[in-house]
């Protein structure tokens, strides 16, 4: 018999590195200490899962809320902006009526006898006979200096 291939028990038990002790335990209870050994790292997992979970629902809920804000934002700037319209229209309004008032007959009256014109009277007013027929003479007027002036120049030079 060759001792260089002979078994020993001892020699190759891995079971020492896994802290059990074969010859005292059970099947069962290896089983049982498996199960917990399992159980520990499955409830291990499913606390991060909740953890993980929890912030994604988070992340989304304060994405919601934000989106409502930015919303609500909005719509107090639009009805800020419409205040500020209807204000600007009745100013518009109150505006176009002062000046129709302004505008009035006797307002232009007034302004006028305080600059000193006066209403024009009967005597003022001169009528033309057109008549006689068509036919329209046009007195000579007299030419100004600059005309005469040129006149004169031109006799001269001829």
């Amino acid at each position: 018999m060759n001792m260089a291939y002979k078994y020993d028990p001892n020699k190759y038990n891995l079971n020492k590195y896994r802290n059990l002790d074969i010859k005292t335990q059970e099947p069962e209870e290896v089983n049982r200490q498996k199960i917990t050994i399992q159980s520990k790292n499955a409830d291990k997992n499913s606390s991060l899962k909740i953890v993980v979970g929890a912030v994604i629902v988070m992340v989304m809920l304060f994405c919601v809320i934000y989106g409502k804000v930015q919303v609500s934002d909005m719509y107090n700037q639009i009805n800020e902006q419409k205040a500020v319209l209807e204000n600007l229209e009745n100013e518009n309004a109150r505006l176009k009526v002062s000046i129709e008032s302004y505008a009035s007959l006797e307002n232009i009256e007034s302004h006028a006898e305080r600059i000193g014109l006066k209403k024009i009277d009967k005597a003022q007013i001169w009528y033309i006979d057109l008549s006689d027929g068509d036919d329209i003479r046009i007195s000579q007027t007299d030419d100004n200096i600059f005309v005469r002036i040129r006149k004169v120049f031109s006799s001269l030079s001829e």
